[in-house]
């Protein structure tokens, strides 16, 4: 009798032992998943590499900075073209990007690079978007879903870009002489 006893208080531990511990052997282990531990989405476009991408409207809601952070550790810069793509496929925005070697943060108002921003009609903050990635020739167009934000979260304030930073952005692209030339135009009308 105490042999059997004892027999099954060890077969009811082995099998409570075996349950607890075999759920290893159905589900993955979220340890060996690769994923964004932020708002935005990681893609990989050859040896460029986008971190934390997604897009912040302005004040206005019309337009999208794109932010994200970039790691090429290719040998030399590369070009990278997002194209996003309205839900109805009626309207493409696209941006250009210039990847340094290195890590390069873009779409930070205070940052060394000026923010680029795209304009797709009928967004709204809290939506997705489709975008394309192309890199340099030869590399494969993938595609993902970006997250649309606002600043209604304290980390992306910064991002979301007031119509006199609108202003002043278009005053960047426009730099060099001609813009010289627009200024003294101004001035002399003001004069006037």
């Amino acid at each position: 009798m105490k042999t059997r006893r004892i027999a099954s208080s060890i077969a009811l531990a082995a099998a409570v032992a075996l349950g607890a511990t075999s759920c290893g052997l159905m589900v993955p282990q979220n340890t060996t998943q690769t994923y964004a531990p932020s708002d935005g989405i990681d893609v990989n476009v050859g040896d460029l590499m986008v971190r934390n991408l997604m897009l912040i409207a302005d004040e206005s809601g019309k337009n999208f900075n794109v932010v994200f952070t970039s790691v090429n550790n290719a040998g030399d810069s590369g070009l990278l073209r997002i194209t996003f793509v309205s839900d109805d496929g009626a309207t493409e925005a696209s941006a250009d990007f210039l990847l340094e070697q290195g890590i390069t943060v873009f779409g930070d108002p205070n940052g060394d690079v000026a923010p680029v921003l795209v304009t797709i009609p009928n967004l709204k903050p809290g939506a997705t978007v489709k975008a394309y990635f192309e890199g340099a020739s030869g590399s494969e167009e993938l595609s993902r879903q970006v997250p649309v934000l606002d600043g209604s979260l304290f980390e992306y304030a910064d991002y979301v870009l007031s119509p006199s930073q609108l202003v002043a952005e278009e005053d960047v692209e426009l730099g060099g002489e001609d813009q010289a030339e627009d200024d003294a135009a101004d001035s002399e009308e003001i004069a006037e």
